[in-house]
């Protein structure tokens, strides 16, 4: 089968994550708009895109804090008040992770020799490493992987649903961009924030992860918009708002003593 005009091949597998619901979604629409549906039709002209990661999701407690307490299930002996010993460990394994990444900002998990599955047993690997009474990586592994994907360890951002609302009623379109592995469509569906999303665009299933401009572009394809009816918001300053304002768009910091701290207080910017 030949690709389609934005160079994606129909039977991949991005195509059928990303591209093929979002087709569907545009279908309904134009069906709506022709009368074969009573209720309104759906058309965008202006298109909200959020970043997932401490953007609409966050993490109940930090992420070295969980892996502390998952690896403690798997029988690791805590040493008194060594939380943030703890905390400052994962983060250094996470940024060393970032520094050995692929160039020209391929996403790490889809070009692991391993996958998902390796990229996270590197950085655990590298983790366990750093801290005293080390669990072995064989007895450690199977227990922290699945657990990141369990939708309870995550909270919503409790401006998400007001946004939402928001956007539907004032006609904005709603998706989302994100640098994720290939598990979180089933953790945004568990979640009760799939449906909302459209498109997604996952970094593992797109090939390309933020700052690359590549993932914008593809949103721009997606929506068949100019960057200067688009909008985006995520938490960090060098993923999040330098490249979508290059390519015209409007991008939005969510973090203390950025443009906002809640969701809820992206409205009064659209």
């Amino acid at each position: 089968m030949e690709k389609l005009e934005t160079g994606i091949n129909p039977e991949s597998k991005y195509f059928n994550a990303t591209y093929k619901p979002f087709l569907i979604s545009k279908f309904i629409r134009r069906c709506k708009k022709a009368g074969v549906e009573k209720s309104k039709s759906v058309s965008y002209d202006k298109y909200l895109f959020l970043d997932v990661g401490d953007t609409i999701l966050h993490l109940k407690k930090s992420a070295g804090e969980t892996y502390l307490e998952i690896l403690e299930d798997a029988g690791l002996k805590k040493e008194e008040n060594a939380g943030e010993f703890y905390r400052k460990a994962f983060s250094e394994s996470w940024h060393k992770m970032h520094e050995n990444a692929p160039p020209e900002h391929r996403d790490k998990y889809r070009f692991h020799s391993g996958g998902t599955p390796g990229w996270w047993k590197e950085l655990l690997e590298d983790f366990l490493e750093r801290i005293p009474d080390r669990v072995p990586i064989e007895k450690a592994f199977p227990v922290i992987y699945p657990r990141f994907a369990d939708p309870e360890l995550w909270n919503v951002d409790p401006g998400f649903w007001e946004l939402k609302d928001y956007c539907e009623n004032k006609n904005w379109g709603l998706g989302a961009i994100s640098n994720w592995d290939h598990r979180l469509r089933d953790l945004l569906e568990a979640k009760g924030i799939l449906e909302h999303l459209n498109p997604l665009i996952v970094s593992a299933e797109f090939g390309y992860e933020k700052p690359s401009p590549k993932i914008f572009e593809e949103a721009m394809r997606l929506v068949g918009l100019p960057g200067e009816s688009l909008v985006y918001c995520g938490d960090k300053y060098e993923l999040d708002i330098v490249v979508p304002k290059s390519l015209g768009w409007r991008s939005y910091l969510k973090k203390e003593k950025g443009d906002l701290q809640s969701l809820s207080e992206l409205i009064q910017f659209l």
